[in-house]
Parts: C-alpha cells; structure tokens; sequence
C-alpha cells in the first residue's frame, strides 16, 4: 500500500463527448459503466495506473454537475472547479463529430485561466482531420483520438507521460524512515489545522517540509521520542468550493491519496455537530486503503455528559460495519486529550506495519479454528491448514485451507475480529487470503485410483473376451 504520493490526471469536458470511454480505454478496464445517452456514468472514478510508463491517478469527474437535470453551466463549473482542486494534468474531452461547441468555448475560458498544463484531446475522431477545428479553442494542439476504437491512444498516452510532472517526495535530509505516517482527515471546520497545530507545538521544530502532490499537499516532519514522525497532508481546499458535491468528491480523491501514503488516518469529527455520511466515507475509505484508523471527537468541552453519552451510542451504531475503531475526545483549541491521541495514532501506525512469526500465527488460527469451525460446504468439512503473512501495512494474512473458495464472508469477519483481538490490534486492517492448501498426498491417492481403475477396466475387457 505504501508509496509515493502520485500526480493526478483529470478527465473534464460536456456530457456525452466519452470521458468515460476515454477513462477506461487508458486504464484498458471497464471500471464505469459507458452508455449513449448524457449523465450514465453511475459512479465518481480514480484509480492508481501507468500512462506512458509514468504511474499517476486517473480521475474521472464525469459523475459531478451531469446530474444537475440539464443545468449545462453547473456542470462546468463543477468540473473545472473540482479538476483545478486535484489535478496535475487536465485532459479536457471534446467531441470530434460536433464540433467545438459553445460550451466547449466556456470551458476552455476557464481552464485557460488556470495554471494547470491541459492536453485538447478530441475523442470520435476516427477522421483525425477533423481535430484541426478544436484550434479554435486557443488551447493547443489538439490530439485526435478514438477511445472507442483504440486510435491515437498511443501518442495521447506519451503526451500524457510527457506533460505530467515529476515528485520527489522523499526527505531531503535523511534516508531513515520516519516511526509512523500520519494523515489527519475530516470535513472542513472540525479542528483539523488546530489538531495538527497542538501537535507541532511552537517548541517543536519542524525536520522538513516534504511538497507532495495533489495540488499543494506539503507532508511534515515532526521529532518523535528519539525518532520522528512524518504528518501526511490532505491538502486543504485553495478557495471555498461554492458546490457541496465538489467539495465532498475533491476531499474524497485528497483523502485517498493520502491514505495511500499514510499508515493510520486520524478521523476528526465535530462534537458538536454529529455524524454525516461523509464522515462514513472516509473512515470506510482509509480501511479500504489500508490505512489503521482512529476517532477523534473534536470539541468535546462543548458537551455535556449526557450529550456525550447519546453522541458515542450514535457513533458506535454508526460504525458497527468497521473494525473496533478506537474513539478519543479531544478539545484542541485547549490542547486538551492531544498527546494522548497522538501517542496512539503512533502505535496504531507501528502496529499496522505488525509482522507475526509463523509460528505464532499458526497457533492463533488453529484456537480461533477450535473456538468456531468454518460452515461445512454441502456437508464436506471445511479445515484450515496453515497460515503465513505474505505482507505489512495492512497485515495481510494467506490462509491454506482444503476449500477456500467455500469460506463464508461472515466466517472471515470472524477470522478478522479474532485476528485483531488476539494481536491487540484495535482499528487494524487485516487482508485474510484464501489459498488451496497442497497435499503431498493427494496426488498419490489420485495414482492409486487411476490405477486400480485401470486394472478394473482391463480386467472387465478380459472377461468380456
């Protein structure tokens, strides 16, 4: 899971020009679901891959302001506002067999304004000689290509590659790794800046700033005990965003960049103000990522007992679908519960990077195995042979067993739980992976049947002679 933090590249343009064709044609996978009719891409897109041998996130913004019933400006400005957010590169999609049209010229006034590279890219255009229209635009030159057929792809790919710029990302001063990767997320106004800044301290001298990407992200460097941690930014927005659909899809593509380089994610939520789903989100996206994940609840001299009381039964109900999330209150603007918080965000991210020697592995799972056998698979007995841990960052688990594609979902959140419990790993993730164990035996057995099939068979056709 750990890496560079990647440079961005977003698709924008009207409805109906292919940036979702365009998105899976470089990815070379269906990820979003491609129709005729505008507004069909049912899902908000990124994903980590290489163009022209660069590797970067593709972000498809297709999803934002299309569904705005026809509101053809709300859409652009949702766009352009979220891609200027996030990305590196722009890749702004026009239609080859329309033409450039007014919107088109609306778009390209305001990407020109910004100081983001932007490559024309006109799609449909199996006759190429029907890119030199786009000129028009005063955007470059534009690269024709059909993403439904594959054509032009090669060279888009290589301009792409070209244009992307290049991070360093390592700490300039030292090659040693930092104890713990920390990122702090949550919505805006939760005391995100104030937790980081009660952190660093005015005593505390920062090692380095680190510049990342994902437009302005700059990762710190704070001493730690003998050692140091590094803080992951999450880049905070540059201007308010006006539309809330931006400023939720722009925090999400931050935060899961983040994530991707952090090693636990610190959920800041607002004492005060409650649980929203996008709250939800995020703590669902840093499990996905890989990420250990603690609660902060921000703001908690603002509560009562009781308003606390009711505030954590909502939490937990709200978080029964994630693993044992630990949960601190937090008063930051006080300084108050900080170091406590910080102490355990350090050894959640340790902890993530846990490896277990085999041995003791073995002897988890053959206790968790006693304690709850595995459903049987239409009456044959599921066994689980053997375990060894095949990666960090999360712990991730093989687990040999005589069936493992009849393992049921709720056997493995079983698996997980105990996994967690027993190596005291609170807000974990595990990753359990199910292998066909190998039976030195079974081969054999197979030889012996097959040969005394064999002699049955010879046998048989003796007597019939």
């Amino acid at each position: 899971m750990m890496g560079h933090q990647l440079p961005v590249i977003a698709i924008v343009g009207r409805p109906n020009v292919g940036k979702s064709t365009l998105f899976n044609r470089i990815i070379k996978q269906r990820k979003a679901i491609v129709g005729d009719r505008p507004g069909v891409t049912v899902d908000r897109l990124e994903t980590e891959c290489v163009i022209g041998g660069e590797a970067c996130v593709l972000v498809d913004t297709g999803g934002i302001g299309e569904s705005q019933h026809g509101e053809m400006q709300g859409a652009i400005d949702s766009q352009v506002e979220a891609a200027l957010e996030i990305a590196d590169v722009v890749l702004f999609a026009v239609d080859a067999i329309a033409g450039p049209t007014p919107v088109d010229h609306a778009l390209a006034q305001k990407l020109r304004k910004s100081n983001i590279p932007v490559i024309l890219t006109v799609n449909k255009a199996e006759n190429a000689g029907l890119a030199s229209e786009f000129f028009a635009l005063g955007m470059g030159d534009p690269q024709p290509v059909s993403a439904a057929h594959g054509h032009g792809m090669q060279s888009l790919c290589s301009l792409i590659a070209k244009t992307t710029p290049k991070y360093d990302i390592q700490d300039p001063i030292s090659d040693e790794k930092p104890l713990a990767r920390v990122t702090v997320i949550g919505r805006p106004n939760v005391g995100k800046s104030t937790l980081i800044n009660a952190w660093l301290g005015k005593d505390r001298m920062v090692v380095s700033p680190i510049a990342g990407t994902t437009r302005d992200a700059i990762d710190t460097d704070m001493p730690y005990d003998d050692s140091f941690i590094r803080l992951v930014d999450t880049a905070g927005q540059r201007k308010s965003g006006r539309i809330n659909d931006v400023i939720e899809f722009v925090a999400r593509v931050k935060a899961v960049q983040a994530f991707r380089r952090a090693d636990v994610a610190v959920m800041v939520l607002d004492g005060a103000e409650g649980i929203v789903e996008q709250d939800m989100r995020l703590m669902h996206l840093a499990q996905e990522e890989g990420c250990a994940l603690i609660v902060a609840v921000n703001k908690v001299d603002l509560l009562s007992d009781e308003d606390w009381k009711y505030y954590v039964e909502r939490l937990d109900f709200r978080m029964r679908g994630l693993p044992d999330i630990p949960v601190f209150r937090t008063a930051a603007k006080h300084k108050k519960g900080v170091k406590k918080l910080l102490k355990h965000a350090v050894e959640a991210g340790i902890a993530n990077a846990t490896e277990i020697g085999t041995g003791e592995l073995n002897r988890w799972m053959i206790a968790a195995e006693k304690k709850q056998y595995a459903p049987s698979d239409s009456g044959a007995v599921v066994r689980l042979k053997y375990a060894s841990q095949i990666g960090t960052t999360p712990p991730t688990i093989k687990i040999f067993s005589n069936r493992p594609q009849a393992i049921k979902p709720s056997y493995k959140h079983y698996l997980e739980k105990s996994f967690r419990q027993h190596f005291k790993l609170p807000g974990i993730p595990v990753r359990l992976k199910f292998a066909k164990s190998d039976n030195p035996y079974e081969e054999k057995a197979k030889g012996k049947t097959k040969t005394a099939n064999e002699k049955r068979h010879q046998e048989k056709k003796r007597s019939r002679g």
